[in-house]
């Protein structure tokens, strides 16, 4: 809320600031299009959209007289790219070469790989052999070097103002989040050291003004093994806590009390595939690829896992360096340098790529994935606030699923989210405001939180093995070391100088350890050599680090992993997750079903056995019928009892709805909701995935937003509430509850490819401490009748049973913001039956999926009219739509030879009992890679791929995602 008219002021003019910005800012992708477009027009195209036209190469093709190249193909492409798509790839060396049969192999048109005829039908009248002579004299890496150039020519103060902006609304959310926290006391402290003494919010002449950083708060690069981030601020205190400014995460401030502190969140910032991916996206390019003696950063990551027990790693800010320059000045050059570096290693790598004959394959993550992603998501745009979590895009959903419109037009609504929230904090505004602007004076920092002893005592030796991968345990040395012997002998004589005590075979270098060979690789960072895995030698997942001491090999000592000195809390590192506290039990219910009959009842409950409830089949075990005789009492009376409270009820006051931008974040939509109503039902189509989408990706923005519980339609409090409360205690999923919940997910035909799944979003609100709560019981949820139900039955039933658990549970377990996902028919009076939103006074949000092309957002619910298969129409309504373009699994079962025709698609499939990984390799052949388990987590064994071989992964999903992040495509089969 902008309080003042110097506020609104200011408020508008940053606006103003954010839209040029934002539309000038460089953007790969764009300007590949608009080169696109170009060609198509020198060539008498200009209608057509350059998304819609593919290059699509062959390895056969047949003569035709109807075709305008004069060929046509009855194969499936090897190749497939958009026009977009090859200005920024270009062609490969034997195009070059060979530009006669460039023709022939290869053309333009409507279909890429989906078609299985490419001729008259489909072609586009345009010769590949014209588009690669355009290609050479365009000069795109030129042109793109030139717009980055006029951009920060133009924008750069703004750039800065805007990094400041963003700075502060992070300290003022740690504020609001809890005022008497040490990290709100302490980020306070901070930004009067960066920013010097202004008023909240500041105006514009504060934003500009630059200040020195004071010697009592030293300004620090943040490097890890001498790879310097370019967007995290680091601030050493002089008791020792460090602060660590990382924009565009959801949690941008990190506040450390001790080096082992800021040693485990790097660890734990790491430990996945898809945490690292976004983890290293602060960081330039060229630190991604090796130099000279020198690892890359995601091998060095690797290396930091192996001491993970102790205090600190050696290559943790090995360079410590100080910045003695504005802060802000800092993240601006730094930006605009990592600009054009970055653009000049994806150029450069395209250029390099030509020499390969299927360019979009990837040998090595970090070194060709990582460029052209990266660089055509504005990575600069995170410090002012439009990093892809702010926006709610994946990276490859910013790359091709939406419009250059769309994507600029979420980016200026994150900015300008990231603006309001310096305008917004209405709650800090006012303690500020009471305390003279000095939260100290009221006992901020009183609060620190307190570890709780159980995580802080020992780990037993149970537990280590339950967890901890035998290589990352401490372990005898033989124990250690056998794995990686290599199976070579020996010969010659060890090596002088830099190679003492070293043997070098077939260009390898290897070290004798009790007369035992082991293969060892030199880094620079840590001036030591590294055993490493002889069968992926070109990955440090798996390495022992080795000195030489009195005549002999050793491993380095792991002093942490010794017993009695590794605290639970680290095993965390490994999948535990903490326990949580048992709650308080929720009175019965009238409705459920009572205890002594619920064994009675259980296969049908959970199988939904209709006929044995509905008792159009009568059960003979003895006993059995007297339960589901009780099931159809119970059954009747909650529906008449809960049509008789509706049909009575005083309606709660509605929450005003809050005001958004089409284009609001979901960020900016958690923030809006919450400010308005502590409830958020989430009405949805159950086969649909958006809903879905929205919680799994946003769980960490709803844990931030103090949200508790998440309430769950589907899920009775009879028969799978003792699992939930287990899954919210442990972590660990109940065997029953994964069979039930991956039940619901087949029947509702969710997500083939396992992303957006019911099972998913269930793991995700356990991993950021959401509580996990039924709203059906039997009666509500298994509509069970012989007869004709009564009108609106289960909207009726579920609604009225919901509303009873919610009460009971607030009351009981304490008031707490929640959320609800519910059928669309839930959410929001339906028919005249009053929803749940209306029941609990909060906001109803129906999410609707649409195609990937086409342009979501948020807004007043119009309404949705479905008609049903006996041609009978149904109106659902919430209070605001949120539709998300998404791309769904749907390709029909096919055999592997035509579902992976493509170099680079894959697949997983059950081969004799043993999951695999599939793909379509260089040579055009499948392959075939078991996927092995290895206790609670998946891997492969894949040499030739170091980015992923030997890494353990929590499921399938990871899997997939990983191998997507290199460039490879996922294939329903």
């Amino acid at each position: 809320m902008v309080s003042s008219d110097r506020q609104q002021q200011t408020y508008a003019q940053l606006q103003q600031l954010a839209r040029p910005l934002v539309l000038d800012c460089p953007d790969m992708r764009q300007m590949a299009r608009e080169t696109a477009l170009t060609i198509l027009a020198k060539y008498g195209h200009p209608h057509l959209d350059p998304d819609q036209v593919y290059l699509n190469r062959f390895e056969t093709a047949q003569s035709s007289p109807h075709t305008f190249s004069g060929w046509a193909h009855h194969d499936a492409p090897v190749q497939s790219f958009t026009l977009p798509q090859l200005v920024m790839h270009r062609f490969d060396v034997n195009d070059q070469d060979n530009a006669d049969l460039l023709n022939y192999r290869a053309g333009f048109y409507s279909e890429g790989s989906g078609a299985s005829v490419f001729d008259e039908r489909n072609e586009i009248p345009l010769a590949p052999s014209d588009v690669l002579t355009d290609f050479w004299a365009i000069d795109f890496s030129t042109q793109f070097q030139q717009r980055i150039e006029a951009f920060w020519q133009q924008h750069a103060g703004t750039y800065r103002i805007l990094a400041k902006v963003h700075f502060l609304g992070a300290v003022l959310e740690a504020c609001e989040a809890d005022a008497k926290s040490e990290l709100a006391r302490r980020a306070l402290q901070v930004a009067r050291a960066l920013v010097g003494p202004i008023s909240w919010p500041p105006t514009l002449e504060q934003l500009h003004q630059e200040i020195l950083p004071v010697p009592e708060y030293r300004l620090c690069s943040f490097d890890i093994g001498g790879h310097l981030a370019s967007d995290i601020l680091r601030v050493r205190m002089q008791d020792g806590y460090q602060l660590l400014y990382i924009p565009g995460e959801v949690e941008p401030l990190q506040l450390f009390a001790t080096e082992r502190d800021l040693y485990w969140w790097v660890l734990n910032t790491s430990n996945h595939a898809d945490n690292r991916s976004r983890f290293m996206s602060h960081f330039p390019l060229a630190s991604q690829t090796d130099k000279h003696d020198s690892v890359g950063l995601n091998h060095m990551l690797d290396l930091l896992f192996y001491n993970w027990g102790s205090e600190r790693h050696a290559c943790l800010n090995q360079l410590d360096s100080v910045i003695t320059t504005d802060a802000f000045n800092t993240l601006r050059d730094n930006a605009r340098q990592r600009m054009f570096d970055d653009a000049h290693i994806a150029l450069r790598s395209n250029a390099e790529l030509r020499k390969q004959l299927w360019i979009g394959y990837l040998s090595a993550f970090s070194q060709i994935a990582s460029p052209m992603s990266a660089v055509d998501w504005p990575i600069a745009l995170a410090v002012v606030g439009a990093g892809l979590m702010q926006v709610g895009l994946h990276i490859d959903q910013a790359i091709t699923g939406r419009t250059t419109a769309e994507r600029q037009a979420g980016v200026i609504a994150a900015v300008i989210g990231a603006i309001a929230t310096l305008f917004d904090a209405v709650a800090l505004a006012s303690l500020l405001k009471a305390a003279g602007q000095d939260l100290e004076a009221l006992g901020v920092g009183e609060n620190a939180p307190v570890e709780p002893e159980d995580e802080l005592a020992p780990a037993t030796a149970t537990e280590i093995q339950t967890w901890v991968p035998a290589s990352a345990r401490q372990t005898e040395q033989s124990t250690l070391l056998e794995p990686f012997m290599a199976n070579i002998v020996i010969e010659g004589e060890a090596g002088s100088g830099a190679l003492e005590n070293i043997y070098t075979q077939a260009g390898n270098h290897y070290v004798l350890i009790d007369q035992a060979p082991y293969q060892v690789r030199w880094v620079g960072q840590m001036q030591s050599w590294i055993i490493v895995d002889p069968a992926n030698p070109y990955s440090f997942y798996r390495n022992v680090p080795v000195r030489f001491d009195a005549g002999q090999w050793h491993p380095y000592p792991r002093p942490g992993l010794k017993g009695g000195m590794l605290a639970r809390k680290w095993l965390n590192l490994w999948g535990r997750t903490a326990p949580n506290p048992a709650l308080a039990e929720l009175p019965p219910s009238p409705y459920e079903v009572p205890v002594e009959l619920r064994p009675a009842l259980e296969n049908a409950a959970l199988s939904g056995n209709l006929h044995a409830l509905s008792g159009a089949h009568v059960d003979l075990i003895p006993g059995a019928e007297a339960a589901f005789e009780t099931f159809r009492r119970l059954r009747d009376k909650l529906a008449a009892e809960a049509s008789g409270y509706l049909a009575t009820h005083t309606p709660r006051a509605r929450p005003t709805l809050p005001e958004l931008l089409p284009q609001a974040s979901p960020k900016q939509i958690i923030r809006a909701a919450y400010a308005q109503a502590d409830g958020l039902v989430i009405g949805e189509s159950h086969s649909q995935l958006g809903s879905k989408r929205f919680l799994i990706d946003n769980m960490a923005q709803l844990s931030k937003a103090r949200v508790k519980v998440l309430y769950l339609e589907h899920f009775m409090t009879e028969f799978n509430q003792a699992d939930l409360d287990a899954f919210n205690r442990t972590g660990q999923m109940p065997a029953n509850l994964r069979t039930y919940v991956q039940a619901q997910d087949f029947g509702h035909a969710t997500d083939a490819g396992c992303r957006y799944t019911f099972e998913k979003v269930l793991a995700s609100a356990r991993e950021y401490g959401i509580r996990l709560q039924a709203i059906d019981c039997l009666a509500s949820y298994r509509q069970a009748w012989n007869d004709l139900p009564p009108s609106h039955a289960r909207q009726k039933m579920m609604n009225y049973f919901a509303h009873l658990i919610i009460e009971a549970d607030q009351a009981n377990r304490g008031p707490a913001r929640w959320v609800a996902l519910v059928g669309n028919t839930h959410s929001n009076t339906f028919e005249g039956v009053a929803g749940i939103s209306e029941l609990q006074g909060a906001i109803g949000l129906r999410i609707e999926d649409i195609p990937v092309d086409q342009v979501g957002g948020i807004g007043i619910d119009p309404g949705l009219t479905v008609i049903e298969s006996d041609l009978s129409m149904q109106s659902v309504r919430g209070d605001l739509r949120l539709q998300v373009p998404i791309t769904h699994d749907e390709l029909p079962a096919r055999d592997l030879e035509t579902c992976l025709r493509n170099t680079g698609d894959f697949t997983f499939k059950s081969v004799a009992g043993q999951p695999n990984l599939i793909h379509r390799g260089h040579d055009g052949t499948l392959k075939h890679t078991p996927i092995r388990q290895q206790g609670d987590r998946l891997q492969i064994n894949k040499p030739d791929w170091p980015w992923v071989s030997g890494r353990p992964l929590r499921d399938l999903v990871e899997l997939r995602a990983t191998l997507e992040r290199a460039g490879l495509r996922y294939r329903r089969t």
